[in-house]
């Protein structure tokens, strides 16, 4: 589910970072909600969509990511490398706070994977890398952005999926209004 207001938002004013999070439903059929946020400029929790599946594997993140990349399909290089110590490597060089560990982690990410190397070198390194970054670019370097949508649903998650996803229209709707009227 991912309402156009919120597609339309990001597409237009947000900071391109993308938090995604799971959260167990609680209800009595159970499963798993699935939750792809962003933050505004001021900082404010930007939800952008939420997907149900029968439970945190592989498939139902698979089918979310496709689905939030459908929604999402202006940006249209979006990739995934699906193996952990490709991710590792990429997350430690983005996190990097020096030059010299910033080198070693990619020269390791060159020899593991070439294409996930050329891949986030294409993009302009001072694009995504802490330590080559003008200044504090997005300053987005958690996914707590997800957690905080999480704490908002704490008690909702217990109500059957339609009567849920109501619960989060109704929310979105009312956090938007109070949003603009405050501009």
């Amino acid at each position: 589910m991912s309402l156009g207001a919120s597609v339309r938002g990001f597409r237009r004013c947000m900071c391109p970072v993308i938090a995604v999070d799971s959260t167990h439903l609680k209800g009595r059929f159970g499963g798993t909600m699935f939750v792809a946020t962003a933050q505004d400029g001021n900082e404010q929790v930007y939800p952008i969509a939420f997907g149900y599946g029968d439970s945190e594997n592989n498939l139902s993140w698979e089918w979310f990511l496709d689905c939030l990349k459908g929604a999402l399909s202006h940006i249209d290089d979006l990739k995934r490398f699906h193996r952990k110590d490709v991710a590792s490597l990429m997350d430690k060089a983005a996190r990097a706070y020096t030059e010299f560990k910033y080198n070693r982690y990619m020269g390791e990410l060159r020899n593991l994977h070439k294409n996930a190397f050329d891949y986030v070198e294409s993009a302009g390194p001072h694009k995504w890398s802490r330590v080559h970054c003008p200044q504090r670019r997005f300053r987005v370097m958690t996914t707590n952005v997800a957690e905080c949508i999480n704490s908002c649903l704490k008690f909702a998650r217990q109500l059957p999926m339609l009567t849920l996803a109501e619960f989060i229209r109704n929310m979105l709707r009312r956090w938007f209004h109070y949003r603009y009227r405050a501009v």
